[in-house]
């Protein structure tokens, strides 16, 4: 009986975890009035815009984390 390395048990964690993630988002999309076809369609052909949304998610993302760091050492 073969075991599973490190690196396969973390790819599944991560793959299942990426899964779980994936519903929960076309869950709340559901709840709010978009089918999960129709979200799934806009990322598939409109992936330049979803790298432009996530470029400026990251860009929020490390300019609040640079801004509680200021604010923690200046105060």
């Amino acid at each position: 009986m073969k075991t599973m390395t490190a690196s396969k048990r973390k790819k599944r964690i991560w793959r299942i975890i990426l899964i779980l993630l994936t519903a929960l988002a076309f869950s709340y999309l559901y709840t709010r009035g978009v089918s999960p076809v129709w979200a799934a369609v806009a990322i598939v052909f409109c992936r330049g815009f979803f790298r432009f949304l996530y470029a400026i998610a990251c860009l929020l993302v490390t300019l609040a984390i640079i801004a509680a760091i200021l604010s923690f050492l200046i105060f």
